[in-house]
């Protein structure tokens, strides 16, 4: 898995894997187990499998978000090949497939079929970024540079357009646009009817930086974005001009690795309140409207935070999970016990917290005390997406390309 990339003269190198063990980047992880052998749980859930499906091949060992959707009665979701596919939500059946890679619309403009040369078989499509359903589409990006429009009830490809950077996070969708973040460094902005692109916005990135971009979000007529040099920043979304900047991550150290500040986490907002936290820096409460900080705790993490029911639910880069006040920042409590199997954002489920892990377990720990309350094994290669969930069912999509929907009963149930 590709977790740290380097820019250099405008080129992607990619350099060796990192954190592959789960563990701290910045430690001798010689004289430390690499990753916890997971311990017997006093079990006060019982998982149960509604339905599973598959998917294709799933992402492999690549570094990806790319994560099912579930809206208009379907779970929506891809491989990073390039097949997509819708299933009804309830039974599990396949209601449609369609492969991108043999997909070709001839665009008189340019006298061209496009797909053609990206996407065509045996070449991958490299879905990375996505999946996200609104206004009857669903919303992708790759790693190829393409963004993709497609019809919700037919699969049929709806737009195309091509923005020439990765994609590797969701697009933000809504207000009538479309607006990715890509590895590169740019913030663009489409027109969600017709893949037009509205505007661009450009930062410089650093050497060295975390494989990957923030998910950006809209938010009241702004765009946020975090950045690969540890700054959240809100663009105005009508024109992307910047309104204001904050530093999350603070670079230190005396290496390239130990500097990196990445915000690589999706901004989560409650109320007039934005969150935000970087890789190698601090999680920080901001005030949405100005970017005046509200209060900052020291944790380093670029998975997705969860927030809700007044708290923010965390996993850091150690696999560790928290639960901190969402007021103050006060921790709750802090879950040590899973270090270094690559733990997944957190989701919510019948009132405890669930992640995956590398093996292809599920984690559900009590959203009180932090304690492993049920556990279950989806296998698939691991799990390296957060869990959907829908009217209490929970939708996993493991690494090989499995679909699984399931619920749980507590022990007085």
């Amino acid at each position: 898995m590709q977790l740290i990339k380097r820019f250099t003269k405008g080129s992607l190198l990619l350099t060796a894997a990192v954190l592959v063990s789960g563990c701290s980047i910045f430690g001798d992880d010689d004289e430390e187990p690499k990753f916890a052998v997971l311990q017997p749980i006093s079990e006060q859930v019982q998982p149960k499998v509604l339905w599973d499906a598959s998917v294709g091949s799933g992402i492999g060992e690549h570094f990806s978000r790319l994560n099912p959707v579930v809206e208009y009665g379907k779970v929506f979701a891809a491989d990073r090949n390039g097949l997509v596919s819708a299933f009804d939500k309830s039974t599990g059946e396949r209601l449609w497939r369609i492969d991108l890679r043999q997909r070709m619309t001839f665009d008189e403009a340019t006298d061209e079929d496009w797909f053609s040369g990206l996407f065509a078989s045996p070449f991958p499509a490299r879905i990375s970024g996505g999946l996200v359903a609104r206004y009857d589409r669903i919303f992708l990006g790759t790693e190829n540079g393409d963004v993709v429009a497609l019809d919700a009830e037919t699969g049929d490809v709806v737009w195309h357009t091509e923005v020439n950077n990765e994609v590797m996070s969701d697009p933000a969708v809504g207000e009538g646009r479309v607006v990715v973040h890509t590895g590169g460094g740019k913030v663009i902005s489409l027109d969600a009817e017709t893949g037009e692109e509205q505007w661009e916005y450009e930062y410089q990135t650093p050497m060295l930086t975390v494989r990957g971009a923030s998910a950006p979000a809209i938010i009241s007529g702004g765009i946020v974005v975090g950045d690969s040099n540890g700054s959240g920043m809100v663009l105005i979304a009508d024109s992307g001009q910047q309104a204001w900047t904050q530093a999350i991550g603070k670079p230190s150290g005396s290496t390239e690795l130990e500097r990196l500040a990445d915000v690589d986490a999706r901004p989560a907002t409650q109320g007039t309140t934005l969150y935000m936290v970087a890789f190698n820096g601090e999680l920080v409460a901001l005030e949405l409207m100005s970017g005046e900080v509200r209060w900052k705790r020291d944790y380093k993490a670029f998975e997705n935070m969860l927030v809700t029911n007044g708290r923010i639910f965390l996993t850091d880069v150690k696999s560790h999970v928290y639960s901190l006040d969402q007021s103050g920042g006060i921790e709750r409590w802090s879950n040590t016990e899973l270090f270094g199997r690559k733990l997944s954002a957190p989701a919510w489920h019948r009132g405890n917290v669930v992640v995956g892990d590398f093996e292809g377990y599920l984690h559900w720990l009590d959203s009180e005390t932090g304690d492993v309350v049920g556990r279950y094994d989806v296998g698939g290669d691991g799990v390296y997406v957060a869990p959907v969930v829908d009217n209490n069912v929970m939708y996993v999509q493991t690494r090989d390309g499995d679909i699984i929907a399931l619920d749980t009963q507590s022990g007085n149930e």
